[in-house]
């Protein structure tokens, strides 16, 4: 039987690898290139079309933290708002959705408990502009709970002329609510009544946190 010498064998076998190691290098590239965008989009997710995400913590005196992160998942006119806690002994982690947009947040102890509270104020957007609260109390630093707000009732005679364009703003240990008062010949870019205010204490109520309108 015929063999090749034992060098012309390796001398062959060297040859073959080496031609195969462009050929490998091609084949690694292309793989990379393959799974590359997988990689990036795991790593660094990109808001869905039109969600233009804004997030931002908002820490208390005692150092705990709230992470309140908006989205438009669709369009400007609506969010979803998530929530998530860090520091309590029992965090909060929730989302909020379809609500009006964030347009303040405020940090502030109401009710001079030592336990800071967070303020979220929304503003429907459109003509009206109508304000809101969303507020979470802290539970002596143990957990957060909702805050309750209460909606205007109709014929209340504290809210004749409101027709929303709302502006909140806390001073001391008050939440104040500030309106144009609309008399009944006015537009809706001409108020003539002059502004209200309304001012709201926080309270601790028998099954939930209130704010309670105090002044007017």
């Amino acid at each position: 039987s015929f063999h090749l010498p034992r060098n012309t064998f390796m001398r062959k076998q060297s040859s073959s690898l080496c031609s195969m190691a462009p050929i490998m290098r091609n084949v690694k590239r292309s793989l990379f290139l393959l799974i590359a965008p997988t990689i990036i989009a795991l790593l660094y997710p990109f808001p869905s079309a039109g969600e233009d995400l804004t997030t931002r913590e908002y820490k208390t005196r005692s150092g705990k933290s709230l992470l309140i992160e908006e989205g438009h998942p669709v369009g400007q006119s609506l969010s979803d708002i998530s929530l998530r806690s860090t520091g309590f002994e029992h965090n909060l982690s929730e989302v909020l959705k379809d609500r009006d947009p964030i347009v303040s947040v405020h940090v502030a102890d109401l009710d001079n408990n030592g336990f800071d509270e967070f303020y979220i104020i929304t503003v429907s957007r459109g003509s009206g502009s109508y304000g809101n609260v969303i507020g979470f109390a802290s539970n002596r630093d143990k957990s957060l709970s909702m805050i309750y707000f209460p909606d205007i009732q109709e014929g209340d005679e504290l809210f004749t002329g409101y027709m929303g364009h709302d502006t909140f703003s806390i001073k001391g240990n008050r939440l104040i609510r500030s309106f144009p008062v609309y008399q009944p010949s006015d537009t809706n870019d001409n108020p003539t009544g002059g502004t209200r205010r309304v001012v709201y204490g926080l309270f601790a109520g028998e099954a939930a946190w209130q704010l309670r309108i105090i002044e007017h």
